[in-house]
């Protein structure tokens, strides 16, 4: 790829050599051939570019090199755009042998589209269907009656249970599990007054499965319940990261961000483009609103009004929550001032008595 090409592609500003063909993209410091693209839209990239040997770079406007120091130099707007267009450009995706592998064991009334590549030891289970172009990686499992849609991605270990849909060009992650059975047991596991000395805890069986719409990306060693009667729903373009656990009955709306080690409890209904830091966890039946943020690390116990950040232990309006940290800090010489005063008054009190 010319680094004119590239410039196109950025919608960017080319100065100097267009022809450079350019095969990798690395940071300032790891440019070793001429081929080599360097990316400079940090400062310490920036910083590194003084001694860098690339011939060829990429730099944000706001931070911009001196003309005539490189062969060729691709300016861009957005950093953080052109990042992701780039790292687009240059991944190959995994590297996968085309077609059926030998020891991988397709169901007879399986369907597979064209260009599917399915990997060592894959299963593909009965009556499940596959779009054009997904790739199934070595040693993933895929149930009966499975919808997975065209040019997705199933990395290693990835568990899809029965009667799971997944929609187009969605990425899992390894050894995610999507459609195990949900965590439902009678009594109620929330009730305190039902655990008695001769509680007996029965299984409430998953007979739903879990529907992940459209450019859903799911973490590695995330895990994704099924419904009890319905589905589990991811919405489109949803991206969650490592270590996320939903439970039974979630709806998960489109464009939301679930960052890692999140844990969702059952029956949680979370709006659009909603945002949830790491670490946060949510009681079971919580509404969450459009647009909302919850901070990392919180805990939310009572729905959450669209549009709202929260954060906290139990979560609460964010700038409160600060408040409350800040109060906090201020205890110890609280205190000390009242202690103080305490002591001012008993000595006044033994004066006047004298």
């Amino acid at each position: 790829m010319r680094t004119k090409d590239i410039a196109e592609a950025l919608a960017g500003r080319l100065d100097g050599d267009g022809a450079i063909e350019i095969d990798r993209l690395v940071h300032p410091a790891r440019a070793e051939r001429p081929s080599d693209l360097a990316l400079a839209i940090s400062a310490d990239a920036v910083a590194a570019l003084a001694r860098s040997k690339a011939q060829a770079v990429v730099v944000s406007a706001e931070q911009p090199v001196p003309s005539g120091s490189f062969r060729a130099v691709i300016t861009t707007g957005e950093a953080r755009f052109a990042l992701a267009k780039l790292t687009a450009l240059f991944d190959h995706g995994p590297a996968c042998e085309k077609g059926i592998h030998p020891t991988a064991i397709v169901a007879s009334d399986a369907k597979l589209g064209a260009g599917v590549s399915i990997g060592a030891y894959a299963m593909v289970g009965p009556r499940s269907r596959i779009g054009a172009g997904t790739l199934v990686m070595p040693q993933v499992t895929i149930g009966a009656d499975v919808m997975i849609g065209a040019q997705g991605v199933l990395h290693a270990g990835v568990r899809v249970g029965d009667r799971t849909t997944i929609g187009d060009r969605v990425i899992v992650h390894a050894n995610a599990v999507i459609g195990s059975d949900g965590f439902s047991f009678a009594p109620d596991l929330t009730s305190v007054a039902a655990f008695t000395s001769d509680v007996t805890l029965t299984r409430i069986h998953s007979l739903g499965n879990v529907a992940i719409g459209d450019d859903v990306e799911i973490g590695a060693c995330t895990t994704i319940d099924r419904a009890t009667l319905e589905s589990t729903r991811i919405g489109h373009g949803t991206k969650i990261d490592n270590h996320v656990h939903i439970g039974h009955n979630v709806s998960i709306g489109e464009s939301c961000v679930v960052c890692g080690k999140v844990g969702i409890s059952g029956s949680v209904t979370i709006g659009d483009r909603v945002r949830l830091g790491g670490g946060v966890g949510i009681g079971d039946h919580v509404r969450i609103g459009d647009q909302a943020v919850v901070g990392a690390g919180s805990g939310v116990g009572s729905n959450v009004q669209a549009g709202a950040f929260v954060s906290g232990y139990p979560a609460m309006p964010h700038q409160r929550a600060l408040e409350q940290y800040l109060y906090a800090g201020r205890q110890k010489r609280l205190h000390e001032k009242v202690e103080g005063l305490a002591m001012r008054l008993d000595a006044m009190d033994r004066t006047k008595k004298k």
